[in-house]
């Protein structure tokens, strides 16, 4: 019986050796990963600030183009808004050459009176130019 005891004894003492084993080597993995976690925020702790200076920077960028894109969006509007009026000139023009009146190319043409008037003097002028003898 003594025997028996002991060599229960020794069995659960080897299987308690063997699971410490085993425990042991699990510790010694969860270390190293640890250790490679510590590693990881360490570089992180060390890029954040680069990082919030880059995105402050590229905001930044962001902010000048978005601004040059609304003042190249207002040129081109400014632009239209030429191109239309010249057409409205163009249109006065017309309405001069046959016969027109500045209130009529004020009205139609929605040009200002000292526009209208100038028009008028152009195309007096074009048409004395065209009288002229060469």
């Amino acid at each position: 019986m003594i025997t028996y005891l002991i060599g229960l004894n020794l069995t659960l003492i080897l299987l308690l050796g063997i699971t410490l084993v085993k425990h042991r080597k699990k510790i010694r993995a969860s270390e190293e990963q640890l250790a490679l976690l510590e590693r990881s925020i360490a570089e992180i702790q060390k890029d954040h600030p680069t990082l919030i200076h880059a995105d402050l920077v590229f905001a930044k960028q962001l902010r000048e183009v978005n601004v040059q894109l609304i003042s190249m969006d207002n040129q081109l509007q400014e632009l239209e808004n030429k191109r239309d009026n010249d057409g409205g000139y163009q249109h006065a023009l017309r309405i001069l050459e046959m016969g027109g009146t500045q209130e009529e190319i004020i009205d139609s043409c929605h040009l200002s009176s000292a526009e209208a008037e100038l028009l008028m003097n152009l195309q007096a002028y074009r048409s004395a130019m065209n009288t002229a003898p060469s």
